[in-house]
């Protein structure tokens, strides 16, 4: 119904609330994480959220606890929601929730002296040893791409969304993520890179981020045309460690897709009409 948004997020409240008021009444210690998501309310868009005057969502609400009896407690508590709490609330997804384990990724680094490299060609017997740079140092290509003439975008007024320009996908490397995004047209590169500027993205993804330990890193890929984007511990632990709906991270690069990025107006009316075309090709209308 209406304030849905508002009543979901009071309801998760106040369920976390009296779970920790029971785990205290039976000496247990307080859930060591909790995570409220109010799913269909666009709360994986934090701050740029379109969705608070839905009037349909689902609540969903994950803890973390050492103790799995203090978890049986969450189960049982979050059961009444479904008939004794707010007005308009209609059932529980999937029943009674079941304490799983959390699996955490930890990922380490080994000297590269230590680890041979060779490839086998077809038609071949004999393993090909390969060179490795055991200098430490990364290669830098940053020369290779154009660099953002950043004085002179910062003038432009048009602004269009990255997915004008861009097409983008995004995964998870354990607690962090990486957001590949390619250029649809050579020219949009300068206009891109002054977007994805690591503060910008910072700021854009902030509700990402698990600061102070996040870090945002652009990586240009030469040839390609594009870029990689990589957010330090964004995933609120990753994989089965997270408690969010999306601990992969497979949503980000379409969030990140609805950035505005400063272009001149010739390339806003030129990427606006690319755009519609192609939405019109996968979805034609009745008349088409």
């Amino acid at each position: 119904g209406r304030e849905a948004v508002q009543k979901g997020q009071a309801v998760a409240d106040a369920i976390i609330q009296r779970v920790n008021f029971l785990l205290n009444m039976q000496k247990f210690a307080g859930l060591k994480h909790n995570n409220i998501e109010i799913l269909g309310s666009e709360s994986t868009y934090g701050l740029h959220s379109l969705g608070a005057q839905s009037r349909e969502v689902i609540v969903k609400i994950s803890v973390q606890h050492d103790d799995k009896a203090a978890l049986g407690i969450f189960a049982r508590e979050i059961a009444q929601a479904a008939t004794a709490m707010a007005p308009g609330i209609t059932g529980m997804v999937g029943g009674r929730p079941k304490p799983s384990p959390v699996i955490r990724l930890f990922s380490f680094l080994w000297p590269k002296e230590q680890l041979p490299v060779s490839v086998r060609l077809m038609n071949t017997n004999e393993p090909q040893a390969v060179a490795i740079n055991h200098s430490g140092t990364t290669p830098d290509h940053s020369s290779d791409i154009q660099p953002a003439i950043n004085s002179e975008i910062a003038t432009l007024t048009a602004e269009v969304p990255l997915i004008y320009l861009a097409v983008a996908r995004s995964g998870d490397k354990g607690n962090h993520c990486n957001i590949g995004v390619m250029a649809r047209e050579a020219e949009y590169l300068p206009y891109i890179q002054q977007a994805l500027r690591p503060q910008a993205i910072s700021e854009y993804l902030s509700h990402l981020l698990d600061a102070p330990e996040s870090r945002v890193l652009l990586f240009p890929l030469p040839g390609l045309n594009a870029f990689n984007l990589l957010l330090e511990n964004a995933l609120g632990g990753g994989g089965i460690a997270s408690l969010r709906i999306d601990p992969q991270g497979k949503a980000a690069a379409q969030q990140l897709l609805d950035m505005p990025v400063k272009v001149t107006a010739e390339i806003a009316e030129n990427s606006y009409q690319a755009y519609e075309k192609l939405i019109r090709h996968l979805a034609p209308s009745p008349e088409e």
